[in-house]
């Protein structure tokens, strides 16, 4: 909420977001204390799986502060506007699932399921 009704403790909206977006945004959260709303994180093509999250993106309209944060960064940026190519979007995605496939999961007695995700039980 702070992202479109006080971002910087002015009053202000987050800068990086698109103007309109942030309007429309307003119309979903009529507070910054409303909790409760729900609103799609890749207007247009929630129910899709496809690259149409980078597309807005570069429009500006990442829900998130994340979101705008990969475009800060110029190596990521430069990532996340080849994933405007469909082509490289799936290739990259393959390659992903071939490395979380490759992750050792912990089981048993190995590891622990932590209480709080930052912490250390």
């Amino acid at each position: 909420m702070k992202k479109i009704f006080n971002f910087t403790g002015k009053g202000d909206q987050d800068p990086s977001l698109d103007p309109d977006y942030a309007d429309f945004l307003r119309t979903q959260c009529k507070n910054s204390t409303d909790r409760i709303t729900t609103v799609e994180m890749d207007p247009g093509s929630s129910l899709s799986f496809d690259n149409h999250y980078f597309k807005i993106l570069k429009d500006r309209k990442g829900l998130f502060v994340s979101d705008a944060a990969l475009l800060t960064n110029d190596d990521a940026r430069k990532f996340a506007l080849k994933l405007l190519n469909p082509k490289k979007f799936f290739d990259e995605f393959a390659k992903s699932m071939e490395k979380m496939g490759a992750i050792g999961v912990l089981t048993g007695n190995q590891g622990q399921i932590r209480k709080h995700c930052s912490l250390v039980n």
